[in-house]
Parts: C-alpha cells; sequence; structure tokens
C-alpha cells in the first residue's frame, strides 16, 4: 500500500501487531549483546540501490547538531528576525514544544502530487512560523524542524555540513546525501516503474526529513546515537516511554524505525506499506529478541 502518512512520533502503545505486518518488502537488522544480526537480507528495490529514505530520523542528526552548537534557551528571533513568535526557543524547536503545526497551510497531504514540491529551490517562509498551539505543548512538527534547519544555514551557512561535522563523521556515516541520483534510491514500483520520492532533500524543508543512506549506515547512526555512555545530546530528538526509546519517520512510499528496549535496538526500513509498519515490525522483533533471551 502506497499512502501519504503524516510524520508523526507513535507512542509505544501503538505498536500493537496484526497479522500482515512481517509481509511485503522490509529489511531489518537487531543488535543484541553479541552485536548486530541480519534479521531480512536485502531483496527486490534493497538489492538493486542502496540508498533508502530515513524520513524524519533525519531530525536526530538536526536535533543533536543544534543542541551541541546552539544555545538552545535563546530566541529562534536572535537568529532569525523574521519569525513572528518572539518568545519561541530553539529547544523548543528541537521538543516539538514551539505551538507551531506540522506544515505550513500551504502544504497539503495528498496522493496524486508531491506536497514539498513547492519548498523546492524557496527560502523557508519565516513568516508562515505562526504558532497554533499554546507554547509548552507538544506539537509534532516538520515546520519546526524547517525552522531549525534555516537557523542552521544562519550560523554555519549550511545546515547539513554541520550535521557532517558534529554527527555523520563521528558516526563513520559516509554515504548520507539529500539528492541522490535516482539509480541509488531504494524505491517501490508501481506499474513497472519507480515510485517518484517526494522532493523533500531538494526543498527547505530538508531538515525535517530528507538524509538517506545506506542500511548499514543507518545502523551506524543507532550505534553512535545509543553507544552506552554516551551523551543525551545524541538523542535529544527521539521519543521515549518507560524503558523503550525510540525515532522513526514516514515518507511518501517508505518508513523507518531504530527503536531499543529491553537491551535489544532494531533497525527496520519498509516499502510501500501502511503507516507505521516499521515501528510495529521493529516493536515485534524487539519483542521475540528480549523473550529469547536467559533473562528476557
Amino acid at each position: 500500500m502506497i499512502t501519504i502518512a503524516p510524520d508523526t512520533a507513535p507512542t509505544l502503545a501503538s505498536w500493537n501487531v496484526n497479522g500482515n505486518v512481517l509481509g511485503g518488502l522490509w529489511r531489518a537488522s537487531l543488535r543484541a549483546a553479541d552485536g548486530w544480526r541480519t534479521v531480512r537480507e536485502p531483496k527486490g528495490p534493497y538489492a538493486d540501490a542502496s540508498l533508502l529514505e530515513w524520513g524524519s530520523i533525519t531530525k536526530g542528526l538536526v536535533g543533536t547538531t543544534a543542541s551541541i552548537t546552539l544555545e538552545v534557551e535563546r530566541p529562534v528571533a536572535d537568529y532569525l528576525p523574521g519569525v513572528p513568535d518572539a518568545a519561541m526557543t530553539i529547544a523548543d524547536l528541537v521538543h516539538h514544544t514551539s505551538g507551531l503545526p506540522r506544515v505550513p497551510a500551504t502544504i497539503r497531504d495528498s496522493l496524486f502530487r508531491d506536497p514539498y514540491s513547492s519548498a523546492v529551490g524557496v527560502p523557508l517562509d519565516l513568516a508562515a512560523a505562526l504558532p497554533v498551539s499554546p507554547r509548552g505543548q507538544y506539537v509534532y512538527s516538520n515546520l519546526g524542524y524547517a525552522l531549525l534547519g534555516a537557523v542552521l544555514d544562519k550560523v554555519h551557512g549550511d545546515w547539513f555540513a554541520a550535521v557532517r561535522e558534529r554527527v555523520l563523521q563521528p558516526a563513520g556515516i559516509t554515504s548520507a546525501a539529500l539528492v541522490p541520483d535516482p539509480s541509488d534510491r531504494v524505491m517501490p514500483r508501481l506499474l513497472g516503474r519507480a515510485i517518484r520520492p517526494w522532493a523533500l532533500g531538494a526543498g527547505s524543508f530538508a531538515a525535517a526529513g530528507g538524509v538517506w543512506s545506506t542500511f548499514d549506515d543507518l545502523c551506524r547512526y543507532a550505534d553512535w546515537a545509543l553507544e552506552p555512555g554516551a551523551p543525551s545530546c545524541r538523542t535529544v530528538s527521539w521519543q521515549r516511554s518507560g524503558g523503550s526509546v525510540w525515532i522513526n519517520g514516514e515518507v511518501r512510499a517508505a518508513g523507518a524505525v531504530i527503536a531499543s528496549a529491553g537491551g535489544v535496538t532494531a533497525v527496520v526500513h519498509a516499502l510501500a506499506k501502511a503507516p507505521g509498519a516499521a515501528d510495529r515490525i521493529a516493536a515485534t522483533l524487539v519483542e521475540q529478541e528480549v523473550r529469547r533471551t536467559p533473562d528476557g
């Protein structure tokens, strides 16, 4: 099923498993006490190309870079004077407490067009960064992370260069790209032709979900972010519930998640499945692995 789904951060309660979730196109690896092991080998589109979409897992890179390089309690308007809300802080953007909507009104979901195409080659409209809910209330916002990317551009000249220096290189990630060659993109096919992905990486919303990499490099990000004893800034943009931590992303025809609980980490990428399928697969794999361990 190919659908356009909002980027959301589901609670663990939504990770209920249905009978069909383990079918279809996906690949996964698990890391437990004995290291990484492949759960599903690359097949189909995964065997034909190398780079897959991270979607909103991109936010993990951006939130960490912002936390390392910016004064997080400083108002966004100090960096970008055109922002309407003078009280909104960098920390609000990182934690989705700015009150900004998921996307501005000019971007609308559609089954037949790319909702982010209007952002390609156009600077982010700062005047559109108008809160729709009280500051301090959690509202998941792609607009907030696009704004955070604009702040990093202002400070560093290029948000992606800053991410490369502060996260990708330390994590040993070399394949990350925003606009990969079409022949390198892992995409499902419809009527014999590869689905065209959203143009997230080419526009002003790239910092909200535009990164692509190999599956192995996605696993390297999981290793780096969840390294024992690592500073909390490495997972500042992740979600938590009890002893579980995860970060996920949904784009036009793909979903991805890194999820960790009970000493087990799962990295899953899925193609042409219902929204949240990668999350449900990861939850299933983690639960199965925890049960099979002596202390599970």
